[in-house]
């Protein structure tokens, strides 16, 4: 397993990243939330540390962003990989859906937990980071009995699934190990 700490970006990031950078190019002034998004993604490299977005949000950015910022685009690609969805992604996410996240949220948590890289030498990410107020605050209110329900679920799991781990959810700018 790699000790590099291991993010994984949900889809507010990346939209703010993407904002960000246009913003940058048209010399206008950053949100905080758009210059946290840049900074996060051109120096998690530098701190040692890899980058993922789902594979929904890779898809969504192949068959839209080219035609709006084809450059950029690539260069964005070329800085993360995919997080693939591991055995028992489904069910810890129907059991969060069951914790009443929403659909989207209960995916991205699940897939911090049990999501994989295309080697599968990876289980989960350290890190997600997230400008969803709602899903963080819920998140935070919730994770003695989300990292309780985890336990129980994988204790009966085969190796490296017994492994699987609650990641830390916060915002991009406070990224620090």
């Amino acid at each position: 397993m790699s000790d590099r700490t291991r993010w994984l970006l949900d889809k507010s990031v990346i939209r703010r990243y993407f904002e960000g950078v246009s913003a940058l190019a048209r010399d206008q002034v950053l949100t905080e939330e758009q210059q946290q998004a840049v900074i996060l993604v051109h120096l998690a490299p530098q701190m040692d540390g890899r980058l993922f977005i789902s594979q929904e949000a890779f898809n969504l950015l192949r068959a839209h962003s080219y035609e709006l910022a084809p450059g950029e685009s690539l260069m964005f690609l070329r800085r993360v990989e995919i997080l693939y969805p591991a055995r028992y992604f489904k069910r810890w996410a129907r059991r969060l859906r069951q914790r009443t996240f929403t659909r989207e949220d209960a995916k991205v948590l699940a897939l911090g937990s049990f999501g994989t890289d295309a080697a599968g030498k990876i289980l989960g990410v350290d890190i997600i980071v997230t400008l969803d107020r709602a899903m963080l605050r819920k998140w935070r209110g919730d994770a003695t009995l989300i990292a309780d329900h985890l336990l129980a679920m994988v204790t009966s799991l085969q190796t490296p699934y017994t492994l699987a781990r609650l990641p830390r959810v916060q915002l991009p700018g406070a990224t620090d190990r």
